[in-house]
């Protein structure tokens, strides 16, 4: 009995490091205000992979690429909990005084929204959810995450109203 195996279901790093890079870099360079990090986590995507990459099979590679990238980020936040960073904390005016323009219970209700937006997020299947976050927070076209996805720009289309049809029924 043989397996049959999509060609780009293996992980295949040089691969995917040519197809990917510019995408995941553009990713995180979106999410940390150092471009050296970003080439950082971007090197860390590809070496992530190559230590998972024998012979293993994946069915979305581009939503697995890209969850790797999400992961590395998560660390990053956990790791900067534990040891913030007190440097960037607040905003230091011409007279040297920290400047918090954020009261906290807005701060507050700030997080509560987030938390909900990112557990409805979770909820959805994995595609979908993909789609929307390459569209909304990457500002990837529907023509460009089709051609990533290997889907049609329809069904990109599809997947980004359903999406949002379902945030709007879990976040009143």
């Amino acid at each position: 009995m043989s397996t049959s195996r999509h060609p780009e279901s293996d992980l295949d790093v040089a691969s995917l490091a040519l197809r990917y890079k510019r995408a995941v870099h553009a990713f995180f360079l979106r999410r940390v205000t150092d471009r050296a990090e970003a080439d950082d986590l971007t090197q860390d995507v590809f070496a992530a992979l190559a230590r998972r990459a024998q012979g293993e099979v994946v069915e979305n590679v581009g939503g697995y690429v890209f969850q790797v990238a999400m992961n590395l980020l998560r660390d990053r936040a956990r790791r900067e909990r534990v040891q913030p960073d007190i440097e960037s904390e607040g905003f230091a005016d011409p007279f040297g005084r920290l400047v918090d323009d954020v009261s906290p219970e807005q701060h507050a209700i700030g997080r509560d929204s987030y938390r909900r937006f990112i557990q409805a997020l979770e909820t959805l299947p994995e595609r979908p959810r993909m789609v929307f976050i390459l569209n909304r927070f990457e500002e990837m076209s529907g023509r460009e995450i089709a051609a990533l996805l290997g889907l049609s720009q329809r069904q990109i289309e599809k997947d980004i109203s359903r999406v949002l049809t379902l945030l709007r029924e879990q976040l009143p």
